[in-house]
């Protein structure tokens, strides 16, 4: 997600790290040049959005994985934000290449509907990761099951605040189905386990976390006894972990935050953040790769993929952050 390098800064030194640990903001996850396809070879692009952000650079990894053990071609391609705009002019950029099949990480349930079923009407299969359409159109979505993940963050949270407290919940945007999944997991939690814990109407920080820290800086201003925070992006993570930190709340309010990115993680060890509920942008990667390749070569039919394809997750928290099981969720800039 989009990243606002006063927040970064302002959770690194809560960290102890230098700025250089965040990444750029504009860096390209396809810096490097795509290698040509062979003749015959299959070539398969993705388009994302916010291409330099940990988790998709660590699915292009397993999308990698899979390109160069099936034998097939692999372009990536995104741009630097998160806006629906930028994304749409990739997705355009990847279609004009002519692949024979393109991954997408849609950042806007509505308008990618249309473009894909254009493609698919065309002969150009997609596979959704990530993020989810509207309507069912393309071969197949892969991505966290996500009310799943938003239910371990709740069970957390609730025993790590004994039952009682006062929550506040930030999530990326309205009307994002993958999100409202994340939130409605965990308020479900809440409520039918930790009655006693006050949770504060959802907001959302639109994935810049300035505007995560504003929102949190005014919870804990409006509610002295905040001790709590659940957080369904990363970016907004780190605004609101920057705020905790600014306010001398570190340890006080619990922060549980979605996914695993290494600022993250190092996070878990100073004490910011409290646990991470990490995906698997790997395994959506090759998922996305094997199932367009297969389909390609004929090896499998449409018919018998399903629609929907879950993804793993874990808690990660400062006891298991080391264990070898839970290694694999943790987030890289780098294969």
């Amino acid at each position: 997600m989009r990243k606002d390098r006063r927040a970064l800064l302002v959770m690194a030194m809560a960290l102890g790290l230098a700025v250089a640990a965040s990444a750029p903001v504009g860096a390209s996850a396809s810096a490097a040049p795509a290698a040509r396809p062979l003749a015959g070879q299959l070539h398969i692009a993705a388009a994302v959005a916010d291409a330099a952000d940990p988790f998709y650079l660590t699915m292009k990894c397993g999308a990698q994985a899979a390109a160069r053990k099936l034998g097939v071609s692999l372009s990536w391609e995104g741009s630097a934000s998160v806006d629906v705009g930028p994304e749409l002019t990739t997705l355009d950029a990847v279609e004009q290449t002519h692949p024979n099949g393109i991954i997408l990480a849609p950042f806007s349930p509505i308008t990618f509907v249309q473009p894909v079923r254009q493609l698919m009407a065309h002969g150009t299969p997609v596979v959704t990761v990530d993020g989810s359409l509207a309507k069912k159109v393309e071969v197949e979505n892969v991505h966290t099951q996500n009310y799943g993940a938003g239910e371990a963050a709740g069970r957390y949270l609730g025993r790590l605040l004994h039952g009682k407290g006062i929550v506040g919940v930030i999530s990326f945007e309205p009307g994002i189905p993958v999100e409202a999944a994340r939130v409605n997991g965990f308020l479900h939690v809440m409520k039918t386990q930790f009655p006693h814990v006050q949770i504060l109407g959802t907001q959302y920080g639109h994935a810049d976390s300035a505007t995560s820290a504003s929102i949190t800086a005014s919870l804990i201003e409006a509610h002295p006894g905040l001790s709590g925070m659940y957080v369904t992006d990363l970016t907004d993570a780190s605004g609101a972990g920057s705020a905790i930190f600014a306010a001398h709340k570190r340890g006080t309010i619990k922060l549980v935050a979605y996914d695993a990115e290494p600022l993250e993680v190092r996070g878990l060890a100073t004490g910011l953040f409290d646990a991470l509920i990490a995906q698997d942008p790997y395994a959506e990667g090759y998922r996305a790769v094997t199932v367009l390749t297969q389909l390609l070569r004929h090896q499998i039919s449409r018919r018998s993929i399903p629609y929907y394809y879950p993804t793993g997750w874990t808690v990660i928290t400062r006891q298991n952050a080391h264990a070898a099981a839970v290694r694999p969720y943790e987030y890289t800039t780098s294969c």
